[in-house]
């Protein structure tokens, strides 16, 4: 099989912003893998919150050059071989599982979600609202229910964020998904979630850093929605280390290492008792769309990634208001749009 790669930039309709900073554009990955005269198609999105970078990406990609073998179905023992010598490059195995998945598929005729023996996929997402001022928070939402979103995630961790969902109370009365993205410190964190309780939060996902997770036992207690984690939970062990300490986990392809791995994580969250949400980064359709494939089997999915882009590069996935939802179309399901 051969490995290729090239970067690709992206641009947000908005600028976006969280706790830990904003982008107005940025860099991903397309990965293609080519073997007897066909090519599959996958996405790298790195991120700093886990020591991953375009740099360290490609690294990766190049160490893997030459050893994927010559069986794109031999998918175990590839992600394993990788898992065992790069495992704090996960964004690049995903992108690289992904095109293998989307190379099988093409091969077989299939798409990814049928090979995988589930549902087709078609869920609501939530749209996300970023850290911004009063106004173009406003604005924003506004634009949201214009398209048809019923389901809100707000980014908080600031100290103007009960300005802000006062703002969004004034036009939206439909659930809201609060994320701190590990703001708050332990000592605070208390006083911050009872002070966002009037605002009514559908849940609240990672309210400290991802270190502090031990604390967020006390934030289930207190009874104002559920508590979930995100970058605090990245591999599946992290999973069984934080039963009894959160309701739900966020998993995202791109953290966790791709869709095989995603898979094992939400069978233990299964059965543990915890809640599933399926999350990505801002990114094209190429990285949402394997995370899309296996969204029938999570309670929440926060799949608008490509949704807040200026011009999404890659095409395939459809969506009916909140609705995203896949084809027949094989493999992943997506493809370059015409004149990118």
């Amino acid at each position: 099989m051969k490995l290729t790669w090239r970067r690709q930039r992206i641009r947000t309709r908005h600028r976006f912003a969280t706790s830990q900073g904003g982008v107005d554009e940025k860099e991903t990955i397309v990965v293609q893998v080519e073997h007897d005269g066909r090519a599959g198609w996958g996405e790298v999105v790195p991120s700093a919150l886990y020591g991953q970078t375009l740099e360290s990406s490609e690294a990766a990609l190049g160490a893997m050059q030459g050893r994927l073998g010559d069986d794109p179905f031999a998918l175990e023992a590839i992600v394993q071989r990788w898992l065992a010598t790069h495992d704090h490059q996960r964004a690049a195995l995903a992108g690289v599982e992904a095109a293998l998945y989307d190379w099988c598929g093409k091969r077989l005729g299939a798409p990814l979600w049928r090979l995988l023996g589930l549902d087709r996929p078609r869920v609501r997402t939530t749209f996300t609202i970023g850290v911004s001022d009063p106004a173009s928070v406003r604005a924003k939402v506004e634009e949201a229910l214009a398209a048809g979103f019923d389901a809100l995630k707000v980014k908080v961790g600031v100290e103007h964020d009960e300005q802000t969902l006062t703002v969004i109370r004034e036009v939206f009365d439909g659930p809201l998904f609060l994320d701190a993205n590990g703001a708050w410190r332990p000592v605070e964190a208390v006083d911050r979630v009872q002070a966002l309780a009037r605002f009514r939060p559908t849940l609240i996902e990672q309210p400290v850093a991802q270190d502090d997770w031990q604390c967020t036992a006390e934030l289930r207690k207190l009874g104002v929605a559920p508590i979930f984690a995100d970058e605090s939970c990245q591999r599946p062990a992290d999973v069984l280390r934080l039963r009894g300490f959160v309701d739900g986990v966020n998993i995202k392809l791109t953290k966790c290492g791709g869709v095989r791995q995603a898979l094992r994580m939400i069978a233990l969250a299964r059965e543990l008792g915890l809640k599933v949400m399926l999350g990505c980064f801002v990114s094209s359709g190429l990285a949402i769309a394997p995370a899309l494939a296996i969204a029938s089997l999570a309670d929440h999915a926060d799949l608008d990634g490509a949704l807040l882009l200026a011009d999404d590069p890659f095409e395939g996935i459809e969506r009916a208001g909140a609705v995203l939802s896949l084809g027949d179309r094989p493999g992943l399901g997506v493809r370059p749009r015409a004149g990118t």
